[in-house]
């Protein structure tokens, strides 16, 4: 072959992987990728988020790992834990993953380290992760997880973060934290009477299964004591005692302690019965209400109100099934009769705080009641929205509210142990005074259960 002969040969080869390379690049600007399309090792995956956490000028991280791995004496992985606490030390590191020995297992490493995790059921079957890192910039690391291989992708800017950011709140909104699912393991549901030696048991079957060190164990602890012999709370007392004051510095305390918490008032479903005998919708609601300045309104008796009760009732019911605590408020005189409502399956597991307060320091906060309801048009549809400091007539609270039948409620033998008094007699340093309170309540439920680690 001469030499002309062989440069046609190699221009001819070199034209045709041109043409070849050409419609590649063309075809792939057209088509839309079915997935990430480059593949890295895990080493190099877990290296670029390590890099990423150790960036000084990040200071808060969300993340939904569907594969969270616990460290099995991988350096990398437990550099990665490291520097998620340094992060959550700084704002704060919230992860969600799935409900796997595996996942639950590198999820509890995390809660020793102070970091809170969450398990969604709805990732059990998903392989992509996503991470969003926030600070000076957001800089968002989605990932594909194959058998061997990753595929991530970083995104950076604001505006893709927030599309994330949207998602996980929604995932994390509904989400179960990690200690109560934990402890839902050990005592399996069941609200029944305590057996210890059962309950000490699984607990340590739950440690060993997890690998939880002490400080995971307390946690889930916390949770066993709440969810197994407190998953509803009503907070009673007559009107002005306080009642609405404990119930939100309670549910902060339970929030700070990972608890999802549902906050309930018997006055929300009361309202509603109001507006429907004001709008005399022939339901037979709103029977013996009656309208006073600034959308307070009266009732004939306290039988007006046993809807409203009721309707609280189903609330409660439709929370036991689920991982929130109740706080359930109402004030009743015969606070008694009031609870008997709820059934014996309920009372048997609650906890009652009764708050009393002076009558003459009860008139004075009542008087000093002026917020009304907060009425909006969104579209075709009106809000209202009714405040905890509502205007409450005098009349109501001397006709209905003149006393209160509290010694009974101290012998109801199916509350024996459970009824938690406070007495609010003073607005100075209010919230001090509850929280101390509050404090003791929170021991007072704990205190049967830290035998259980200890042993």
């Amino acid at each position: 072959m001469g030499w002309g002969q062989l440069g046609v040969s190699v221009a001819s080869g070199v034209t045709v992987a041109a043409i070849l390379a050409l419609v590649r690049a063309l075809w792939r600007r057209k088509r839309i990728p079915t997935g990430m399309s480059r593949r890295v090792t895990r080493r190099n995956y877990l290296s670029k988020i390590l890099a990423m956490s150790r960036d000084e000028r990040v200071d808060g991280l969300d993340a939904v790992v569907s594969n969270l791995m616990p460290a099995s004496g991988s350096q990398a992985v437990i550099d990665i834990q490291e520097a998620w606490a340094q992060i959550n030390q700084r704002r704060g590191v919230r992860i969600v993953t799935k409900e796997d020995k595996v996942s639950l297992t590198a999820g509890a490493e995390l809660l020793s380290r102070g970091i809170e995790v969450r398990v969604a059921r709805e990732l059990n079957t998903d392989q992509v992760s996503y991470h969003v890192f926030d600070g000076e910039t957001q800089s968002t690391v989605i990932n594909q997880r194959g058998v061997v291989h990753d595929r991530p992708e970083k995104l950076e800017g604001r505006s893709l973060s927030k599309v994330f950011l949207s998602n996980f709140e929604q995932i994390w909104k509904n989400s179960v934290p990690l200690e109560s699912l934990l402890a839902e393991e050990v005592f399996g549901g069941r609200h029944s009477a305590c057996d210890w030696a059962h309950l000490t048991e699984r607990l340590l079957e739950v440690r060993a299964k997890y690998h939880l060190d002490a400080k995971a164990a307390e946690a889930v602890l916390q949770h066993l004591a709440f969810r197994h012999c407190a998953p509803v709370i009503f907070i009673t007392g007559l009107p002005g005692a306080g009642k609405s004051l404990v119930r939100r510095r309670l549910a902060n305390k339970l929030s700070e302690l990972r608890f999802r918490v549902d906050e309930q008032s018997d006055y929300v479903y009361a309202f509603m019965d109001f507006l429907h005998g004001l709008l005399r919708l022939k339901d037979g609601r709103g029977t013996g209400f009656s309208a006073e300045p600034d959308g307070a309104f009266c009732v004939d008796r306290e039988e007006n109100l046993q809807p409203a009760l009721y309707a609280l009732g189903n609330r409660v019911w439709q929370n036991r099934s689920g991982t929130s605590l109740t706080l359930a408020e109402f004030a009743r005189s015969d606070v008694v009769a009031a609870l008997r409502v709820f059934g014996d399956e309920v009372l048997s597991t609650a906890q009652v705080i009764h708050v009393q307060a002076p009558g003459a320091v009860r008139e004075a906060r009542l008087a000093g009641r002026r917020q009304p309801p907060r009425i909006q048009v969104i579209g075709q549809s009106i809000l209202l929205e009714v405040s905890d400091n509502h205007r409450f007539p005098s009349i109501a609270s001397q006709a209905l509210y003149a006393s209160e039948n509290v010694s009974k409620l101290e012998d109801l033998s199916i509350l024996d142990g459970r009824v938690y008094p406070i007495c609010n007699n003073t607005d100075i340093n209010g919230w001090e005074h509850i929280d101390k309170e509050l404090d003791c309540f929170i021991e007072h439920v704990m205190r049967p259960y830290k035998a259980i680690v200890a042993s």
